[in-house]
């Protein structure tokens, strides 16, 4: 019979396993691919995989909606996601985003009202990473919360750099 401590340890142990379960190995591998999290180690990745929600859209499935509250980055894990807006600098121009693109991050920062409709051009997953959850891991979490922030805000700058040189072809929202 195992005592209490030796019991509380075999939970230790499990706990540390390194993949709980395929499911998460390959949650894992597929996060490694994305931009935003490349320079996260594994147990760093399973930390911010915890926070991550994952969502399914079907073809033309609106992800947010111009005007509506921003409330987090959207990423996208496969499919294609499109953007409109009635916004003058905006409304001639055709944003598509693939596979780890982001969508939405400008809410990470302020509660401003999205600029655009996201929606997907095709079946799409996504995982969004919602301002709440980011402010916990830079609470709780600080060194990978500041990895993820420093990768968002690089996006968000080349996209800003790109849309000031009017590249074409350069998603910018």
């Amino acid at each position: 019979e195992c005592s209490d401590q030796d019991r509380n340890q075999l939970e230790k142990v499990n706990d540390m396993r390194f993949f709980r379960d395929d499911t998460t190995r390959e949650k894992i591998k597929m996060l490694k691919r994305i931009p935003v999290f490349r320079a996260l180690n594994r147990r760093e990745l399973l930390v911010v995989e915890e926070l991550l929600h994952e969502r399914t859209y079907a073809k033309d499935e609106i992800i947010f909606g111009e005007g509506d509250a921003g409330h987090g980055v959207y990423i996208i894990v496969s499919g294609k996601v499109g953007l409109k807006s009635s916004h003058k600098l905006l409304e001639s121009a055709t944003f598509e985003f693939g596979p780890g693109d982001t969508v939405g991050e400008l809410s990470l920062f302020d509660e401003a009202p999205q600029i655009a409709t996201a929606f997907a051009l095709e079946p799409t997953v996504a995982v969004a990473l919602f301002r709440a959850e980011l402010s916990s891991l830079l609470t709780h979490n600080t060194r990978i919360g500041v990895k993820v922030l420093l990768e968002i805000s690089k996006a968000l700058s080349r996209r800003a750099r790109r849309l000031l040189l009017q590249e074409s072809g350069t998603p910018s929202v």
